[in-house]
């Protein structure tokens, strides 16, 4: 029987190259040769051990892209063939429970996602990308790749995905309406190019960083103003970009306590903020005389469902070059290095992706 390695979250901190047999595809499911796999911004959280939810070991990797190595005769019915070029996404769909009948499968009541929850300890063990295969189970959502797309702008799909939710499912926005966008990271961005898509005016994009390169590709996606929080007054700088209205919608990306505070300040009476970043359980303090008073609806972003279709029409578009915002490629070899160094935020990373 043919083999394949995959890189094995042991336990927390401990990551080794194993070796696995290559299985063989049940009704309904398929097989993913990976061609490459983005370090989410959430893996550093299994690494180190911080999910209650992860069994180890574990297999990372969820952002990915690949050509379909085995197939059952089901998905064959549905259009699909060894060879096609698709994204999956990280949830696995039971189409039973209360949250997948209500179109919001992140919260699935299996908690079944790739490279999360799903130990490789038993058969067919590929449940993460961080591998040369990754094994694809019945409740998947696929989605077609143009071939045209390079891989690291493929490997964005769900990423880019949650912008898209961000912005037109739970933010709603109109046409013409002004967004603020707290944090130029990877999340940011991709939330940048969604207000963009939705017609969204003024972009205001604010938050500290002392990468000039994020700042470049805020304007490459359509930010139409950038504000450096450390530099300026972003209150003050977004009151004269809006002409005093400030913004209808605020998306805040970062999960640090002071920029959730600058998103109350920065919507306009009515207004919409979305917190998207996570703290880690911290008790944040927020001024809510401000929600109250200027009657703001603020609301959570977890995860894609029915949102990750527009995300990948976007990328196949190649209307933006979605492909910058991953700035280092190692292969899988150096899975290890590779996570380290994403989580140094050495050289001004992005996102960093493994190749293997």
């Amino acid at each position: 029987m043919s083999k394949c390695k995959s890189m094995v979250l042991e336990s927390p901190r401990i990551m080794r190259m194993h070796e696995f047999d290559i299985p063989e595809v049940a009704e309904g499911d398929m097989l993913l040769k990976v061609d490459l796999v983005g370090i989410c911004g959430g893996d550093p959280i299994e690494y180190e051990g911080r999910n209650r939810k992860v069994h180890y070991p574990l297999i990372l990797g969820h952002e990915m892209v690949g050509r379909i190595a085995k197939i059952s005769e089901s998905l064959q019915r549905q259009g699909y063939s060894v060879g096609d070029r698709v994204s999956v996404e990280p949830y696995i769909v039971c189409g039973k429970c209360e949250f997948c009948l209500n179109s919001l499968y992140q919260f699935c009541e299996t908690s079944r996602a790739y490279g999360v929850t799903i130990s490789c300890k038993e058969p067919p063990h590929l449940y993460g990308a961080y591998g040369e295969y990754m094994y694809v189970d019945a409740g998947s959502k696929l989605h077609r790749i143009s071939d045209g797309v390079p891989d690291e702008a493929a490997c964005m799909a769900s990423v880019l995905g949650n912008g898209v939710r961000w912005i037109r499912t739970l933010g709603n926005v109109k046409f013409g309406e002004a967004v603020v966008v707290i944090g130029p990271g990877a999340q940011g961005l991709v939330t940048i190019i969604a207000a963009k898509e939705a017609g969204a005016y003024p972009i205001i994009v604010t938050g500290k960083t002392r990468n000039p390169y994020k700042w470049d590709l805020a304007k490459e996606f359509g930010a139409d103003f950038v504000v450096d929080c450390s530099e300026e007054d972003a209150p003050e700088a977004i009151s004269q970009i809006t002409n005093g209205r400030m913004a209808e919608v605020v998306v805040e990306t970062t999960g640090a306590e002071a920029m959730m505070e600058l998103g109350v300040s920065l919507c306009r009476t009515a207004g919409r903020l979305v917190l998207a970043g996570t703290s880690g359980y911290a008790k944040n303090a927020l001024t809510t005389d401000l929600i109250v008073f200027k009657e703001l609806r603020v609301l959570g972003g977890l995860g894609q469902s029915w949102d990750t279709e527009i995300a990948v029409r976007i990328i196949n578009s190649r209307k933006y070059p979605i492909e910058k915002m991953v700035t280092e490629v190692f292969p899988l070899e150096q899975a290890v290095e590779a996570m380290e160094y994403y989580m140094n935020g050495k050289g001004g990373s992005i996102r960093v992706a493994i190749k293997p």
